[in-house]
């Protein structure tokens, strides 16, 4: 028998509650709490899989819960409609600054809330499975014995392994988001390497077999990397980015002295 997704309801008014779940019921394990405080601590305890959020709540409102939870690595990804009687547009910009993903009017109508709420599993469901392939591969990636960066198009780097990460001196975070020349490929071979990787990425020119470059390590080291790189690719054949696979040739030198 296939696991029925959890849907978390919370409203201060157990009546609502009840008028939801009813609604909800023969589809979904239906979850209830009272208050915002509560959300959070059902949240944890139950790890549902969507929240319907009341705003207008007594001790901790709406939107303070969805920001805890939007803030949140744990629950970044958790789907949060908020439920509101208020329909005004600074309300709504309010949900939106908060992480809001979707809203409800008050009363809620039957139709329009099977329809998010399936909706929003189904988008949520795909960001699991990515997810969980990105872990997978990132766990293949870390447990490898080279450098392995992923760069996309623009040469911003989307992933680093944890090798990469300890021969560069970053934390685990650092560099995602960071373009990849400028934050590591020294200045004086810079201008070169952009222009053949930009050239592949546009399809212009190949890749090398390798190429080797030097790489400003955080704390001011400077290593000379050779690299071995790829291109990413989707069904359609369209470019998504780089993989770019290294070596530290700093410590090979040193280990053959």
């Amino acid at each position: 028998m296939q696991k029925k997704d959890k849907v978390l309801i919370v409203d201060d008014e157990q009546a609502i509650v009840e008028l939801m779940g009813l609604y909800l019921k023969s589809d979904y394990d239906v979850i209830n709490a009272y208050n915002g405080r509560e959300a959070l601590e059902r949240i944890k305890a139950d790890k549902p899989d969507i929240v319907l959020l009341d705003v207008m709540m007594p001790d901790m409102n709406g939107y303070e819960v969805c920001r805890i939870l939007k803030t949140s690595v744990k629950t970044q990804f958790l789907p949060v409609v908020m439920v509101t009687a208020l329909s005004g547009k600074d309300d709504r910009i309010k949900g939106i600054e908060a992480g809001a993903d979707e809203f409800l009017g008050k009363p809620v109508n039957r139709l329009e809330l099977v329809t998010r709420v399936r909706s929003l599993l189904r988008i949520k469901h795909l960001q699991d499975k990515i997810l969980a392939e990105r872990n997978d591969a990132m766990n293949y990636l870390d447990g490898a014995g080279f450098i392995a960066v992923v760069v996309d198009p623009q040469l911003k780097i989307n992933l680093i392994n944890k090798k990469g990460n300890e021969t560069f001196g970053y934390g685990e975070f650092e560099l995602i988001g960071q373009d990849f020349l400028s934050t590591l490929i020294k200045e004086d071979v810079r201008s070169d390497v952009r222009a053949t990787l930009e050239a592949a990425v546009s399809g212009e020119a190949a890749l090398p077999v390798y190429s080797e470059s030097k790489v400003q390590c955080k704390d001011g080291r400077e290593i000379l990397v050779r690299w071995y790189d790829s291109l990413l690719t989707d069904d359609d054949g369209n470019v998504t980015g780089i993989m770019c696979s290294g070596e530290d040739l700093s410590i090979l030198m040193t280990e053959q002295k």
